[in-house]
Formats: structure tokens, sequence, C-alpha cells
């Protein structure tokens, strides 16, 4: 201040005026700081819902696999659920042969014997699980030379899955013939009636354990 009043006279001279207004331009044209950009708001990600889907893919899995081992468990059926569903059919000429009785009693409650089949579309045979089948007097019906036996080759062809057994009286005859390899087993009329019953436990009860 001092310095302005001993100047005074040269300060507000023209030269003085002069570099007032060229450090006023100065000061004018000189940019002013930079203000510092506001920060972006911070960006929260809500992984909320992808947890979610994750539980939810995760409980599925769990589910699916649980299902999964749940069905591959077997079904255990014991003996008498195979006597009230296995079909038994003896076809036999002899209506009084005793081994169907004695099936039945025993507790195969579907075991049926019948003279002669008329056809293989028949329902007894359609339905049957065991078919055991005299090789004399059946067959006759539907023509078969060979009667029994051709009549159980024929069934065998034509259902597979089925199981056939021959049976018979006589001990001479065509041990060569194709319906003794097609069918499953064979055995004597006159054996025990509980070689018969067996021959059913093995191919019903003993299909299942032998797995």
């Amino acid at each position: 201040m001092d310095w302005i009043i001993a100047n005074k006279e040269w300060f507000f001279s023209g030269a003085g005026i002069s570099l007032i207004g060229l450090i006023y331009q100065i000061m004018k044209g000189k940019p002013e700081p930079a203000q510092a950009l506001p920060s972006s708001p911070a960006i929260t990600i809500n992984n909320n819902n992808n947890n979610n889907n994750n539980n939810n893919n995760t409980e599925s899995t769990e589910k699916a696999e649980h299902t999964t081992t749940k069905e591959a468990q077997p079904i255990t059926k014991t003996l008498q659920d195979y006597k009230n569903e296995t079909k038994i059919l003896f076809i036999d000429d002899d209506t009084k042969f005793k081994v169907a009785k004695i099936l039945s009693r025993s507790g195969w409650v579907h075991t049926k014997l019948i003279k002669d089949a008329d056809t293989l579309d028949m329902q007894d045979i359609a339905e049957a699980n065991i078919l055991f089948i005299d090789v004399q007097g059946v067959g006759i019906a539907m023509g078969f030379h060979d009667e029994g036996l051709g009549l159980a080759l024929a069934v065998k062809k034509k259902y597979p899955s089925k199981k056939v057994i021959i049976y018979s009286a006589e001990t001479q005859g065509n041990r060569f013939h194709e319906a003794l390899r097609k069918a499953d087993t064979f055995l004597a009329k006159n054996a025990e009636p509980y070689e018969f019953q067996q021959i059913v436990e093995e191919y019903t009860v003993g299909s299942l354990e032998q797995k």
C-alpha cells in the first residue's frame, strides 16, 4: 500500500493504467481450476436371483438323483406273489391228470387244464406264462401231424418268452424232433407231482434269484 502511495503519479499515469489492464486481462483469461467430476455411484449387482436359480438347480438335481436311486431299487416278490400272478396251462386230453389239480391246491391258483388247442391265438394260450403240453392226443384240433410236439413247437415259435414244457407217458419217440430243442424242458408224464412244481418255481421265483 505504501508503494502504491509513493508511486501514485506513475500508477495512475497512462503506462500504469495500461499495465493494470494487461494484468486484468491475463487474470481474466486464466482458466479456472478444473473441478473434480463427481464420482460415479457404485453399482451393486444383486446375485440373489442367480443364487436362487443355483439353489433350484441343485435341489432339482438332488431330487432327480433321489428319484433315480429310488426307482433303481429292485422290486422284491414273494413266492405267494408268484402263485397269485402266474398263469399255468396244461394241454392234455386226459382231463383227470392229477398234477394240474395238485398245483392248484398248492396255491398256484391260475392253473388250468384244457383238452386241446383250437388256435394259437386262443385266450388260454395267449395269457399263459407257463405251458405244459402232452405229446400224445393234443394238437389234433389244429391238424399237427406230430400232435403235441407240433403244437409245442408252434407255441414256442409264436411266443418265445413263454415257458413251454413237454411231457409224455411214452418212452419211445422222435428224440431229435425240433420241439425238444426249442422247448424249455421236458419230463415224463409219470414224474412225481413235486417235479412239475419244481419246474414252475424254477421259471418264476428261481428266474429272479439267478439274476
